[in-house]
Order: C-alpha cells, then sequence, then structure tokens
C-alpha cells in the first residue's frame, strides 16, 4: 500500500501547503488508480512551473490537479 507522500524540503513554504498538495497527491492517486509515486513526480514537476507564475498559491493543488489528469489521461 502507498505511504503518505513525501514532498521535498524547500519546495513549499509551510506545512500547510506540503498537507494540501500531499492530500491532493493521494487523491489522484486513487482516482486514477496509479501509484502514488509517480502520481507525485507528475504532481511535483507541474507544480514546479506552475509555482513560479502563480499569484495565488492557494488554488495550485487544483490547477496542478486538473494538470496532472488531464497529462496522464491524454497522454
Amino acid at each position: 500500500m502507498d505511504q503518505e507522500p513525501a514532498i521535498p524540503s524547500g519546495v513549499l513554504s509551510d506545512e500547510k501547503e506540503v498537507d494540501q498538495h500531499s492530500r491532493a497527491i493521494q487523491k489522484l492517486a486513487q482516482e486514477l488508480h496509479l501509484p502514488t509515486d509517480e502520481i507525485r513526480q507528475y504532481y511535483m514537476s507541474v507544480l514546479d512551473v506552475l509555482k513560479k507564475e502563480a499569484k495565488i498559491k492557494a488554488f495550485l493543488p487544483v490547477l496542478v490537479s486538473r494538470s496532472v489528469k488531464e497529462r496522464l489521461r491524454h497522454g
């Protein structure tokens, strides 16, 4: 069974952000029936790109999740 996804230290600014993104990764893994590690790799690469331009960081889990779903469903 998959463990709680680890977010690399320094990527996110506080525990609340780590928690939000970890939950989003877990949810995606369950929805898409894929290993958490695989989802985490896609998620973190998309997050890295979107975080640089995000004005409202609270929306990042939703935006990143949507992008990951689209990427994985449509290749």
